[in-house]
C-alpha cells in the first residue's frame, strides 16, 4: 500500500505578491530569496496518518529552528487553511498550502523531499499502468494475411488467408503482494474458403477453422512496467495433403496439433490519456503431431517449427478496448509451410 505522499511534485511556487524561484536552485534559495526580496516559499502537501502541523513542518525545516505559532509562517498558514479546525488533529489525506519561510529551510530535507516525490511519481504510474488491464475479458478480431506450403518435389498452394471471424477470452491473475501474474486466453478462429484450381477453375475450398490456447507465468522487472514471460502454447489447424493434390486433383486436409515453449516481454505505459499494453514473443515447437487426411499418403511426419507474435492494446473508456495483432508462422515437415497473419479487434473487460 502505497503510503500518502505530497501531491505535487518539488514545485517551487511563491504567492503571486512575491514571484517565483526555479526548483533546480535549492543550493541558491537563499540567495535568490534575498536577490528578489522573497520570503515565503510554498508548498502542496498531503497529510500522513496521524499528522499534525509540527509535523510537517519538521519534513522541511532545520532541527534547531525555534518556531511557534506565532511565528510569521505560521500565522501565513493559519491563514490560508481556513477549513482546518484542529491542526493538532489533521484529516489524512486533506491538502494543505504550507508556506516556509527560507530561513528556516533544511536544504537536505528539501532534496529528499523531491526525491521522494519522483519515486512515489513513478510508482503511481506503474500501478495506473498495470491496473487498466486485469481480469477477464472477450475479445473479437478480423484479419488477414497470407498462407503458404510447398514440397519442391510434389506440389505449391499458395492463398489469402483471411479470417473475418476471431473469437476469443483472456484470462489474468493477479496474486496479493506479489510481482507475478498468471495469463491465460483461448481463440477460435474461422477461415475464409480459399480458391483452387483442383477440380476445376475457381473452385472454392473450405479451410477449417484454427483454435488455439496458451497460458503464461509473467514476472515483472523490478522498477518498471516490463514483464519477461514463459509457458505454453497450443494450436490446432490445418495443411493441406500435397500428396492428395499431386495423385488424384483432390483437395484433402492433414490436421495438425502444435505446443510450443513461448518466452517474451510485455510493457505498459501511458501515454495521453491512454494505457497501453504491448509485448512480443517467440515460440519453438517442442511436441507435435499429424493427422493425415488422405489414405495414400505414406509419409505421417509431423511439423516443427516457430512463431512470432506481437500484440498492442489500449482501453477505451472504463471497459472497452481496441487491439492488434501481428503472427509469423514459419514450420517444416513434410513440406515447408509459411504463414504471416495480421488483425485488429476489439473487446470488453469484465
Amino acid at each position: 500500500m502505497i503510503r500518502p505522499v505530497i501531491i505535487f511534485a518539488y514545485l517551487f511556487a511563491f504567492l503571486n505578491a512575491y514571484g517565483q524561484v526555479s526548483t533546480q536552485n535549492i543550493k541558491n534559495i537563499k540567495k535568490v530569496a534575498k536577490k528578489n526580496k522573497l520570503k515565503f516559499v510554498k508548498v502542496k502537501v498531503v497529510v500522513y496518518k496521524n499528522d499534525s502541523l509540527a509535523k510537517i513542518l519538521r519534513r522541511f525545516v532545520r532541527d534547531d529552528s525555534i518556531i511557534n505559532k506565532n511565528t510569521e509562517m505560521v500565522q501565513r498558514i493559519f491563514k490560508v487553511n481556513p477549513h482546518v479546525k484542529d491542526w493538532r488533529k489533521l484529516e489524512p489525506g486533506s491538502t494543505l498550502s504550507v508556506y516556509l519561510d527560507y530561513k528556516f529551510i533544511d536544504r537536505q530535507k528539501m532534496r529528499k523531499f523531491r526525491n521522494d516525490i519522483k519515486k512515489v511519481a513513478k510508482k503511481l504510474k506503474k500501478a495506473k499502468a498495470a491496473e487498466k488491464f486485469k481480469a477477464w475479458s472477450v475479445y473479437y478480431m478480423a484479419s488477414y494475411g497470407t498462407f503458404s506450403q510447398q514440397n519442391t518435389e510434389i506440389a505449391k498452394v499458395s492463398f489469402k488467408q483471411n479470417s473475418p471471424v476471431t473469437l476469443g477470452a483472456m484470462y489474468t491473475y493477479y496474486p496479493n503482494n506479489t510481482n507475478y501474474t498468471i495469463a491465460s486466453s483461448l481463440y477460435y478462429s474461422y477461415l475464409v474458403a480459399a480458391t483452387s484450381n483442383v477440380g476445376g477453375a475457381g473452385t472454392a475450398v473450405d479451410v477449417p477453422p484454427e483454435i488455439g490456447l496458451n497460458s503464461y507465468y509473467q514476472r515483472q522487472i523490478p522498477n518498471t512496467t516490463m514483464n519477461v514471460y514463459g509457458g505454453l502454447d497450443y494450436e490446432q489447424f490445418n495443411t493441406f495433403n500435397l500428396q492428395a493434390i499431386e495423385s488424384s486433383d483432390e483437395v484433402f486436409f492433414d490436421q495438425n496439433q502444435l505446443g510450443f515453449a513461448t518466452v517474451g516481454m510485455s510493457y505498459s505505459f501511458q501515454f495521453g490519456k491512454h494505457a497501453y499494453f504491448l509485448k512480443g514473443s517467440i515460440s519453438q515447437s517442442i511436441f507435435s503431431s499429424r493427422s493425415v487426411g488422405y489414405s495414400e499418403d505414406p509419409d505421417s511426419t509431423a511439423y516443427s517449427g516457430n512463431k512470432f507474435m506481437g500484440f498492442l492494446m489500449t482501453k477505451i473508456g472504463s471497459s472497452f478496448f481496441v487491439s492488434s495483432l501481428f503472427k509469423y508462422h514459419t514450420l517444416t515437415g513434410p513440406s515447408e509451410v509459411t504463414a504471416i497473419r495480421f488483425g485488429v479487434g476489439c473487446g470488453y473487460f469484465f
